[in-house]
């Protein structure tokens, strides 16, 4: 794990070491192949998961889909030896880090902003498992990044619609489960929409959840879990972020069109395991902090809401954190609404908020943090951001003022400036962002 900071530019740099030690240990825990290896159990011809066993005479057909697509794939492959006989993964550009077997098509495709090249997957991925013969089991890999990554929309909708939408949505600070219920009726794939493809087939759908609740109908809007979507719920979301009297003409005409149609039912068997979330990934952390001898309570799970607020209230968990309490460890994912103009994430202004705060109360005792577990806080091309108590002391001597860039959505210029962003590059995997506050107790940290 890298980062764009020297160690001597930071209040308490060894904090700042461990933080990246804890997430880094989080991270190894969610590790997507290694997850997918672990739930796959091949015994000769058949193939177990859990307690249900599947024959494996008709051939395996892989559909990856999510920023952990091509690192499932791979633990698919090293699991079942030979079994898979064809398939597609779809992820996100930048995320295709090797070559897979020829009969596996690999496409990359635009996040969290659908594009053209998502939809050429998509449309090859459904004919492709419309031609499997009956007797094909597929084995559908899903992780963080798939309601994006993988689309096709409804008759009468354009591509571009969808992207207007999206984006309309991303900026009024709706989250992710709001998001998937507009898209949902408007997709070919999404609500099972992607099941109901190979209707007679047998379908292990083993999921990497980006989903605090770990709702498979919600994890890359289940697009194998028959559901039918909602289109009354779709038009609700767009009157509550007022994005409704904005976006094409096509979607609301579209929702109201699906109002009106049923789901066609399927065969086959389904077969579904959660394999990593955000849970797991922070108890890594705990236990790799509490294994240094250091106290670490996890206060926090699910957390959302807007990320200036959430900084906020970290610092103050932190402050009226026990004596003995070394580290305090949280989970969730939070949003922001755009206001502004400059570059940043939800973990960046997440932790520019902090550092405020934590400069507000004095606290040089404390160093803060949010990192998102895929390594991409948005667009910044950073994981996120780790704040101490000079973060923006040491910002305003290089010419950024910290609460002007919190009011422009600028929080990255400020971590370039005062050291502090955590670059990763993509890690494979994508389980929502760890929130991490840790107490420098040793007065050589410094």
């Amino acid at each position: 794990m890298t980062s764009d900071y020297k160690a001597e530019r930071v209040l308490h740099p060894l904090a700042h070491n461990e933080i990246r030690a804890m997430f880094a240990a989080a991270v190894a825990a969610v590790e997507p192949s290694r997850a997918v290896e672990q739930a796959l159990h091949r015994e000769g011809d058949s193939l177990k998961v859990d307690d249900a066993v599947v024959s494996l005479a008709g051939g395996v057909h892989v559909v990856a889909v999510g920023k952990a697509a091509m690192a499932m794939t791979r633990g698919a492959f090293r699991a079942l030896d030979g079994a898979i006989v064809s398939g597609d993964v779809i992820t996100k550009e930048g995320h295709v880090d090797c070559e897979l077997v020829p009969c596996v098509r690999v496409s990359e495709s635009g996040h969290p902003i659908p594009d053209d090249r998502g939809e050429r997957a998509t449309t090859a991925a459904l004919a492709a498992l419309q031609a499997l013969p009956k007797d094909a089991v597929i084995l559908a890999l899903i992780s963080g990044g798939g309601s994006a990554l993988l689309e096709a929309p409804v008759a009468g909708v354009a591509l571009s619609d969808l992207a207007t939408m999206t984006d309309l949505l991303l900026r009024a600070g709706a989250p992710i489960q709001a998001l998937n219920a507009a898209r949902a009726p408007l997709s070919r794939v999404k609500a099972g929409g992607l099941r109901r493809a190979a209707p007679e087939a047998d379908w292990i759908t083993l999921i990497l959840s980006d989903v605090l609740s770990n709702d498979p109908s919600v994890i890359a809007s289940g697009p194998t879990l028959i559901k039918r979507a909602d289109p009354t719920r779709a038009l609700a979301v767009l009157e509550e972020y007022d994005v409704a009297g904005v976006v094409p003409r096509s979607i609301t005409s579209a929702l109201d069109r699906a109002a009106g149609e049923a789901a066609l039912p399927v065969g086959g068997r389904d077969i579904m395991a959660i394999i990593g979330d955000n849970a797991s990934a922070v108890a890594a952390a705990a236990k790799h902090s509490s294994d240094q001898g250091r106290t670490v309570q996890i206060v926090w799970t699910k957390a959302e809401g807007e990320a200036a607020e959430l900084g906020r209230g970290w610092v103050a968990m932190a402050a009226e954190a026990p004596a003995n309490t070394a580290v305090l460890l949280g989970g969730g994912e939070a949003t922001v609404t755009v206001r502004g103009s400059g570059r940043g994430g939800r973990n960046t202004e997440f932790a520019l908020a902090a550092a405020l705060e934590l400069e507000r109360r004095a606290m040089s005792d404390w160093v803060v943090a949010s990192l998102a577990t895929d390594g991409q806080d948005a667009l910044t091309g950073v994981a996120g951001a780790i704040a101490d108590a000079e973060t923006c002391s040491r910002a305003r001597e290089r010419g950024i003022q910290p609460e002007d860039a919190l009011r422009d959505n600028n929080s990255l210029e400020v971590f370039l400036a005062a050291g502090g962003a955590v670059k990763t590059g993509p890690t494979g995997t994508n389980v929502n962002d760890i929130l991490f506050a840790y107490r420098t107790l040793d007065s050589s940290d410094t």
